[in-house]
């Protein structure tokens, strides 16, 4: 049966229409790893870069076993510890946020009714700054979202290509950085145009997220013109794209050549550098550091099988043996939801694995045991799927072994307009929109990469 409204009726338009207060969020504002970040910040003022040292090595060769009953011998030769002094650059995040002169106009003047087109504006772009600086956390500082292992158009045939992204254990990105309604590019591992070719007349210049499915690693993207408009159907895909073509974020300034070697992963682009660098142990250089030797992270290699207690045992014995075990004392494992739930069968059989109760706080979770330390498992949708690490705290002194150097980000102010600017038009003069903009700057530090364990190269 048919079921009519009641303004069909002649007079039913007069009744009162209700509107509900708030807007409904689609989308995850979970940015809980941006509240971990700030444990590792660091509060003093803010420089041009931040310079500090690391010791390498204690100068072994002079120490050495001498015969007590040997006259004239000679004291070893001497040799000094080794020191270097490292050097990490800051990175600066804006934002801009842009409303209608009239909304604008009107929030000003009636706060209580018309402030909420404002508020909305403020809060999401807060939320968003927040969300990226949690991703750029577990990034490498390239700045790729993910990288591309084939492509084929959405069924029904629509404007939509669906991409499968690479699982591969050295796969830079992953389908945990792509966030809905984000404009990214596509690009050749070299920094130049992909070789995709979706048979439009024109192929699409940008891409848009929208949708996700973390079980298969595959993310759907709307092809975009030049203007930001639908680039048209997708027929067909007659040439996909090359295995290891990589997508940015678009209005990513830097775009590096990812086929030849990179100076340093701390100055490729213009995103920070995070874990996948601070704690690598492949060789690159992140902050003038060789990542390699007694400067390396403490990774472990589980030959690709699947993720188990063995493995975290492995890991935190090797970062104990490298870096000792009086100084640090090891709580956090932050791995992807998946490899949680992974380890959720080796809960049930592994006494190392416990579960931990907090009824003041109303907190549950599960740990593992490793000597004395109690390793809470947290997970991250941005975490890599091929990595868990392993965070340490300072014994002694609760000294941080990451450090998140950053300013607040807060609105720019101009020394006569304030917050608030007029938008110049393309043609000249100014239309009727206001523009606002946030600026922050940070960069993130490992004071002692061994004392981070990594386990890599694992299934779930």
């Amino acid at each position: 049966m048919a079921i009519n409204n009641i303004d069909n009726l002649r007079l039913g338009s007069l009744v009162q229409t209700v509107f509900s207060n708030g807007v409904r969020n689609q989308i995850s504002e979970d940015f809980r790893d941006f509240e971990y970040i700030g444990k590792f910040r660091d509060g003093r003022s803010l420089a041009r870069e931040i310079k500090f040292m690391f010791l390498e090595d204690y100068g072994l060769q002079g120490i050495q076993y001498r015969d007590p009953g040997t006259s004239g011998r000679s004291f070893p030769t001497g040799r000094q510890s080794t020191i270097s002094e490292k050097v990490a650059k800051f990175k600066e995040l804006n934002a801009t946020i842009e409303l209608e002169y009239n909304l604008w106009y009107r929030a000003m003047k009636s706060p209580e009714k018309y402030g909420e087109p404002l508020a909305l504006e403020m809060d999401s772009k807060m939320r968003g700054l927040k969300r990226r600086l949690a991703a750029d956390f577990h990034g490498d500082g390239t700045g790729v979202v993910g990288t591309v292992a084939s492509a084929a158009v959405e069924s029904p045939a629509s404007d939509k290509l669906v991409f499968t992204l690479s699982t591969a254990n050295t796969a830079r990105g992953h389908v945990g950085f792509f966030e809905f309604g984000d404009i990214l590019v596509l690009k050749a591992s070299a920094g130049t145009a992909s070789a995709l070719d979706t048979n439009l007349a024109t192929e699409p210049v940008y891409w848009r997220v929208t949708a996700r499915d973390r079980a298969n690693a595959q993310v759907t993207l709307q092809g975009l013109d030049s203007s930001l408009a639908s680039a048209g159907t997708m027929n067909a895909v007659s040439v996909q794209p090359t295995a290891g073509d990589v997508f940015y974020r678009e209005g990513q300034p830097t775009v590096p050549d990812l086929t030849a070697a990179i100076a340093d992963y701390g100055l490729v682009t213009e995103v920070p550098a995070g874990l996948e660098s601070l704690v690598s142990d492949d060789g690159r250089v992140v902050h003038d550091i060789t990542m390699s030797g007694a400067t390396a992270g403490s990774m472990y290699d589980a030959g690709g099988n699947l993720i188990d207690a063995n493995h975290f045992q492995a890991a935190l014995d090797n970062v104990k043996v490298a870096v000792g075990q009086g100084k640090y004392a090891w709580k956090m494992a932050i791995m992807a939801p998946e490899t949680h739930a992974s380890l959720i069968e080796g809960r049930e059989v592994d006494r190392r694995f416990h579960t931990v109760e907090d009824n003041k706080r109303g907190v549950r979770f599960w740990a593992y045991q490793h000597q004395n330390d109690s390793v809470e498992a947290y997970t991250s949708e941005y975490a890599l799927p091929k990595r868990v690490r392993f965070i340490p705290e300072g014994k002694a002194d609760g000294g941080k072994v990451l450090q998140y150097w950053a300013s607040d980000f807060e609105m720019v102010k101009g020394p006569i307009a304030g917050d608030w600017h007029l938008k110049p038009g393309s043609s000249g003069g100014h239309v009727n929109n206001i523009i606002g903009y946030m600026q922050g700057v940070c960069v993130f530090i490992c004071n002692h990469p061994a004392a981070i364990a990594s386990i890599d190269n694992f299934t779930t």
